[in-house]
């Protein structure tokens, strides 16, 4: 499953090695009001989840970056229980996001001893909700993963680069996650305008001059399922290695780009 502002996407798939599609839906939103941007979708979560193709199942849902806050933390030798390390977060994004980042609710990762750490944050009561569907709809809900996190996570094992970057894209939101010598170095996000064709290249190269100084990648891994690959291709700079989810049975190839962020949680 995926939740984002304008939508909310399911895909249901068989157990096993070679797994294929059982049923499949997207279903838009309403616009938010006063209540908070996550609201109206998480109320079609709930109604979407009653109907009979999605009874007795068990999910994976990933968060849309529009709900979603990052950061890159770094690494400080000074602690070393958990605790710490929530105290640590907490504290860098109440330092960027003021009073309003005291009671988010964070989650971390890294690379390992002594590396940076990329840190994620999201409203509290989205995850109180998301648990509320689950129970009350036989959801049996194994994991709630921000998008930037489970799509990293799922190309990983193909980003084989000393220095590159993952550029991440969905409607109306672009990231650039920069590693370098194995570690977080750069974390960029920018709005991304309905006319991706047109704006994507030049914003690309802004997002890249605000590195921070850092070196500029050699490779670029791109996971932009509704950009077409042409607009990615570059004469001078890093290389843009587009990813490519594989082709699932029973979704028809066309269709692969609107349900590609559901399709990454594990």
């Amino acid at each position: 499953m995926a939740l984002c502002p304008d939508r909310v996407i399911l895909a249901r798939l068989s157990h096993g090695l070679h797994s294929h599609l059982l049923a499949k839906r997207i279903v838009a939103c309403p616009e938010a009001g006063t209540e908070p941007g996550w609201r109206p979708a998480v109320e079609v979560l709930r109604s979407t989840l009653k109907e009979p193709e999605w009874q007795q199942a068990a999910g994976t849902l990933v968060i849309s970056n529009h709900f979603v806050r990052y950061l890159l933390v770094p690494w400080n030798d000074q602690l070393s229980t958990p605790e710490e390390w929530q105290a640590m977060v907490q504290h860098c994004f109440h330092q960027v996001y003021g009073e309003v980042a005291e009671h988010w609710a964070c989650r971390w990762s890294g690379g390992g001893f002594g590396m940076p750490l990329i840190a994620s944050a999201i409203d509290p009561e989205l995850l109180v909700a998301l648990h509320q569907v689950a129970q009350e709809t036989g959801m049996k809900l194994d994991s709630v993963q921000p998008y930037l996190m489970s799509a990293f996570n799922y190309w990983r094992r193909r980003m084989i680069s000393d220095n590159g970057c993952f550029l991440l894209t969905e409607p109306g939101r672009v990231c650039l996650a920069c590693f370098h010598d194995k570690q977080w170095s750069g974390l960029v996000f920018e709005q991304l305008p309905d006319d991706v064709a047109a704006a994507l290249p030049d914003l690309l190269q802004r997002m890249l001059l605000r590195l921070e100084g850092g070196p500029l990648p050699d490779d670029i891994f791109a996971f932009a399922a509704e950009v077409p690959e042409t607009v990615l291709q570059r004469e001078s700079g890093p290389t843009i290695r587009p990813l490519a989810l594989e082709p699932l049975p029973g979704l028809p190839p066309e269709a692969g780009p609107e349900y590609a962020m559901a399709l990454t949680g594990d």
